[in-house]
């Protein structure tokens, strides 16, 4: 039997020895396949579909995949293979959370491996740099901002010191500050999120999306206020220079953007969590780190969105909030498993609780098993790992939403990124009326893709 995957080199060697450990115990034989795009899944089944042939008994799938790939009938309801009292039980095991992505029209088809969230990475000592000397600047931002919303700094602004109380405009003061104040002898922007063309980069977006106060149907039409809120930001940050231009010119995905840390490059970054292992050095012997001094590593949760206009008492006219976008990884098994009992149990064997607290505390995962999250603090011990854990359980609590459940999904997510490049990078627009005329062509562009098939959940 294959089994279909896609991780780390490190993850990837983790896991082949556990599946050593499940063919003697099962005293069967596996074939371990990696695959390279999230689609690439869907064009290995169609083939084996087309062959006739079965082989693919499990696979990884990515969030953006789950809903095509059953909805399409290319997977096995776990109803299917496994007595329904049974079922229950093992499913009872599972946060809900998770089990609703994989759950398509009332049917159960996903065993879940992993959530991910956004937080937010940033230096302490950067952030204090900033606490203690910013007012210098005050004058020079507000004539900034006025040029744009007519006002400048919100009414009574101040520097939140509690991260987990930022909102974007004190991003803006925490990049400006360091874009414009040297260190090592360079002035260089040192804000960043990724900029490479993949589903990173569309899920920053989103959450992007999602702080402003948007939601799945604000994804979907790509014209209202929470999505023009989100390319307004991001067109002021790039005209103004405030975030790092390796995003676009290197088209950093995660590790780029671990090794600008490393390189003094980046002060602050939106982060899932099994980057901020790599970023503080992990458990594993080859996560080395990417910080001078581990103890600098600062986590939050992600900034609640407010809007670039002001009212004419110099308050925000729009609202959202620290809401974030929810990800992550969930077990599948094909109709063409040569023994979908034993996928079933394989599938069971590597999210067990054993199993789910090792890779957890390895690499980072955000476990999907209610009797780890129950006792996170308790299990991840080391104070840096509980920090991100608990702190990841914190944005879950308080907000994550999911993308749209659709068919052409990747496409739409396309559709943002073209968007990204034309509106904040090739154009650096970040005026309303320039930003909605661009993406009138993109909204149509959506409806075209939502016309193609009924697939929105």
């Amino acid at each position: 039997m294959t089994v279909l995957i896609r991780m780390m080199d490190i993850q990837d060697l983790w896991f082949r020895e556990k599946m050593k450990e499940f063919e003697k115990q099962e005293n069967t034989k596996l074939n371990v396949v990696t695959f390279d795009k999230v689609e690439d899944v869907k064009r290995m089944i169609e083939l084996e579909f087309k062959s006739g042939e079965k082989r693919i008994g499990l696979v990884k799938t990515a969030y953006e995949m789950v809903y095509p790939l059953a909805r399409e009938g290319y997977l096995t309801s776990l109803k299917e293979i496994v007595d329904s009292a049974q079922l229950k039980i093992d499913l009872s095991e599972y946060l809900p959370l998770a089990l609703d992505i994989g759950t398509i029209d009332g049917e159960v088809f996903y065993i879940p491996r992993k959530l991910e969230t956004y937080l937010l990475f940033y230096l302490k000592s950067k952030v204090e740099d900033v606490l203690n000397n910013w007012e210098k600047d005050r004058e020079v931002i507000g004539g900034m901002l006025k040029k744009v919303n007519g006002y400048g700094l919100p009414r009574d602004y101040i520097l939140e010191k509690d991260p987990n109380r930022w909102d974007f405009y004190d991003l803006l003061v925490l990049s400006y500050f360091w874009a414009n104040n040297s260190y090592q002898g360079l002035l260089l922007p040192r804000m960043a999120h990724r900029g490479k063309k993949y589903a990173g980069t569309t899920n920053e977006l989103f959450t992007r999306v999602f702080e402003m106060g948007g939601d799945k149907n604000d994804i979907l039409r790509m014209d209202t206020d929470p999505v023009v809120d989100m390319f307004l930001w991001e067109g002021f940050f790039v005209n103004n220079n405030l975030y790092n231009p390796g995003m676009w010119e290197q088209s950093w995905s995660g590790g780029g953007i671990w090794k600008a840390i490393s390189e003094g490059q980046v002060f602050l970054a939106f982060m899932h969590q099994i980057d901020l292992f790599f970023i503080h050095g992990g458990s594993d012997p080859t996560m080395i780190g990417y910080l001078k001094d581990p103890e600098d590593l600062g986590i939050s949760i992600v900034p609640a969105g407010v809007s670039l206009e002001l009212d004419n008492k110099g308050n925000p006219k729009r609202k959202g909030d620290h809401n974030s976008n929810l990800y992550g990884w969930w077990w599948g098994i094909p109709k063409t498993s040569p023994s979908p009992d034993l996928s079933y149990k394989l599938a069971r064997f590597i999210t067990s609780k054993t199993n789910q607290i090792e890779e957890c505390s390895r690499f980072g995962m955000f476990p999907v098993r209610i009797d780890v999250v129950e006792e996170i603090s308790e299990i991840f011990s080391e104070d840096w790992k509980k920090d991100i854990f608990e702190i990841s359980q914190r944005q879950f609590e308080l907000g994550t939403k999911p993308s749209p459940s659709l068919v052409s999904l990747p496409a739409l997510g396309k559709n943002y990124l073209d968007a990204w490049y034309e509106i904040a990078v090739e154009k650096k627009l970040f005026g309303k009326g320039e930003i909605k005329s661009v993406l009138k062509k993109y909204a149509e562009e959506n409806k075209k893709l939502l016309h193609m098939g009924a697939d929105k959940r």
